[in-house]
């Protein structure tokens, strides 16, 4: 038995000799090619806005790449073995979900090396507005913004302002998904004034002015529906302010009011006549404390056409004003204020004295001239330090008046014939006046007026501009007080001459 195995081990090592011994040299054979795959990065992660990497890697056979998930694309998907370091592109798409994860595989004659892909989740994008206003313009980074919408301008392409508790921001262009250039997909999805909204945009500008969308529209993410809590409709007016004019309940107009955000102070009342699309009347306190700078919360480029529509009615009971008054038998018009913009400093506020019922159709030579002036003088008269409160109405009579302009609906807007300003002053010190109390009216006719400054003889008695244009002012004053303001010469008032 020990015989047997001892041949086994020598019969091989014999037959080696015997080989050696026929005097050829032995051949050295080729190494053979082992199959392989050697990836140099075994795990990529991706922020949510998504993206793209590179990885080297090694294959000695013909190999083929794939990815677990659509998500995840890859660039080249195959290729021919090398000896040399090879390299495939992995592009993962924006991630507006929870977090997630892939994996890609390189596959080459039976063997494969594997790259594990992770995304953070869509909400690590979300941003404040003021945060959102800190980021550079950047055409790829998209981020989450939340706000309430305040004002929409435009209802067709998805034009809006929003707010949360860090600043506003204006919004072109909201479309229900991603794409290219807005396809005017924002009706279809009811959103309101009121409603809080939830959207991806890149930061861009636009001549300076920082905006949501552009270029490139800003598409929906999700919303919480909401009420306008600013302001009411009513048909006539059941409040005692004392700036407000008489009110007839079978007129057929509304009265429009408007508040602070606490919704309690007001901040204006707009008397809206439906045939003439403009009102008759705008009425407001005014006082040191709640008067603006002047600057603008409506930007001088692209959001100065952001001329929001006024929550409380309909568009086709209101002109849409996106962009100036259009031509229509009177030519071209400003969009001016009644209740001036630099009356109200508060952000929020201030955004709402450029809805649509706070405005008129008016010649820009005396938008920009006189009537600029006597809406300066109004607020230095309300600032005074020896005025307690200015009541203010501001109105224009389109009565008589045959012209029109169009709004960007194509309905048509009366033109004024002229515009007036009705003001009751209340003094600090009481014993001034009439209990404390000044009135004064100024009517100028619907022109060219490039007055420099406001002088007595532009004045009149709130008794007659009450006669010239029909409507009866400050009616919850006490009665004998009423009668005898409205019946001063405000030129022989010399409060309102020295200061």
């Amino acid at each position: 038995m020990r015989l047997v195995k001892t041949l086994k081990i020598m019969l091989p090592l014999l037959a080696v000799i015997l080989a050696a011994g026929c005097g050829e040299k032995e051949k050295e054979q080729p190494k053979p090619i082992l199959p392989s795959v050697i990836i140099q990065q075994g795990s990529l992660n991706f922020q949510s806005s998504g993206g793209e990497q590179t990885v080297s890697f090694v294959s000695t056979f013909d190999w083929v790449a794939n990815s677990t998930q659509s998500w995840v694309k890859l660039t080249p998907s195959s290729g021919m073995g090398a000896s040399s370091c090879q390299t495939i592109k992995i592009t993962v798409e924006e991630n507006k979900e929870d977090q997630r994860s892939a994996e890609v595989t390189i596959s080459a004659a039976g063997v494969s090396g594997t790259i594990k892909i992770s995304q953070s989740k869509g909400a690590e994008a979300a941003v404040t507005i003021n945060e959102f206003y800190s980021k550079k313009v950047d055409n790829s980074t998209w981020y989450k913004v939340t706000g309430e919408i305040v004002g929409i301008a435009n209802p067709f392409y998805g034009n809006f302002y929003i707010v949360d508790n860090s600043n506003y921001l204006y919004v072109y262009g909201l479309t229900t998904k991603k794409v290219a250039s807005n396809d005017q997909s924002f009706p279809s999805l009811g959103l309101k004034v009121g409603d809080r909204v939830t959207f991806m945009s890149l930061r861009s500008e636009h001549n300076g002015v920082v905006e949501a969308g552009g270029t490139t529209p800003a598409y929906y993410v999700s919303h919480e529906s909401g009420e306008y809590k600013m302001g009411r409709k009513e048909a006539a007016a059941s409040a005692k302010w004392l700036e407000l004019p008489a009110t007839d309940p079978d007129d057929g107009m509304d009265l429009l009011t408007h508040f602070y955000p606490d919704g309690k102070m007001r901040s204006y009342s707009s008397y809206w006549d439906y045939d003439a699309l403009v009102a008759p009347w705008v009425a407001y306190p005014l006082c040191k404390g709640i008067i603006g700078s002047g600057a603008r919360t409506i930007g001088s480029d692209r959001t100065a056409n952001a001329f929001p529509l006024d929550p409380l009615l309909p568009l086709d009971k209101q002109p849409l004003l996106n962009n100036s008054y259009q031509n229509g038998n009177g030519g071209a018009f400003d969009r001016g204020h009644q209740l001036p913009q630099a009356d109200r400093k508060d952000m929020r506020v201030n955004i709402e004295t450029f809805f649509s019922t706070n405005m008129t159709p008016q010649l820009n030579s005396l938008n920009s001239n006189a009537w600029a002036i006597l809406e300066q003088k109004v607020r230095s008269w309300a600032e005074n330090s020896a005025t307690d409160t200015m009541y203010v109405v501001t109105g224009c009579v389109t009565e008589g008046s045959e012209l029109y302009s169009l709004d960007n609906d194509k309905k048509k807007v009366k033109v004024p014939v002229g515009y007036y300003k009705a003001l009751l002053r209340l003094a600090k010190d009481r014993a001034t006046g009439t209990s404390g109390y000044n009135a004064l009216a100024v009517w100028m006719d619907h022109e060219k007026n490039t007055a420099t400054s406001i002088t007595k003889a532009m004045t009149i008695s709130v008794d007659s501009l009450e006669r010239k244009v029909g409507v009866d002012f400050f009616v919850n004053l006490p009665k004998d007080i009423q009668d005898v303001v409205e019946a001063e010469i405000p030129a022989d008032v010399a409060w309102w001459w020295n200061n």
